[in-house]
């Protein structure tokens, strides 16, 4: 399995087990995240994807093992020790999760308000930066409501990334766009990466995976079974990661 060099690890998951009632979702997962990366975790509905990525920011917690970010213990973290994480580890919601009844402004202004000192005017500025980020800009007077769901999505990514996380985590980032905005909602993980960003996608989508991505982990049965490059995974000789890609039953 590859793994970058010379690098320390920003996440190190280790010996992840987790289950619910008889069934199990994880099996001793093993996984370094490194900083900068873009790593898409890729199997089948069921594998365990989402959830390994919900325990990154605390929204689920593991039966045992354990979970670093920046060699600090996270996975049994209460709710409040977990602010300055979700501070610095950002959620994208798989279909955005915005509050209906507030304004695409009021929407990205929240966190703001909730956790900095920032002045009504600096949100102001901070929140039509970040919607021109990622290519929405003039939206900030409108609802929810008044948007595609592609263009709901990109709200969703701007407000998770308004507070400038080190780490964006998505959740079928991609699913039911269109072309168009898939392509937008890629763009914006790439330009969050030349500024130094990780990003960690759960997703089927094979454009994105092998567009975006420097490594991809195949989980199967609650289990990574082969990790390594873009190019590396794409081109596997494991059966059931040629199989899956190719759209085929493994």
């Amino acid at each position: 399995m590859a793994e970058a060099k010379d690098k320390t690890p920003l996440i190190e998951m280790r010996g992840i087990h987790k289950k619910y009632g008889s069934k199990i979702v994880h099996r001793g997962i093993d996984l370094n995240v490194y900083p900068g990366e873009v790593l898409a975790l890729m199997g089948g509905s069921g594998c365990g994807k989402s959830v390994l990525l919900r325990m990154i920011v605390g929204l689920e917690k593991p039966d045992s093992g354990t979970i670093q970010f920046r060699h600090e213990f996270i996975e049994n973290l209460s709710e409040q020790n977990l602010v300055p994480v979700r501070k610095k580890i950002a959620y994208v919601f798989q279909y955005g999760a915005l509050f209906d009844s507030f304004s695409i402004k009021e929407n990205l202004a929240y966190p703001l308000r909730e956790h900095t000192k920032l002045t009504e005017i600096e949100i102001h500025e901070k929140v039509l930066s970040t919607l021109d980020q990622v290519g929405l800009k003039g939206t900030e007077n409108l609802y929810p409501s008044d948007l595609s769901g592609g263009m709901q999505r990109r709200v969703g990514v701007a407000r998770s990334i308004i507070m400038n996380p080190e780490v964006i985590l998505y959740d079928e980032p991609t699913t039911g766009l269109d072309p168009f905005n898939t392509q937008q909602i890629l763009k914006i993980i790439l330009k969050l990466k030349s500024t130094g960003a990780t990003s960690i996608l759960v997703t089927h989508d094979m454009t994105a995976i092998f567009s975006v991505t420097d490594r991809v982990a195949f989980m199967k049965e609650g289990e990574i079974v082969a990790l390594g490059t873009r190019d590396e995974i794409k081109n596997s000789k494991l059966k059931e990661v040629s199989n899956f890609i190719h759209g085929e039953t493994y």
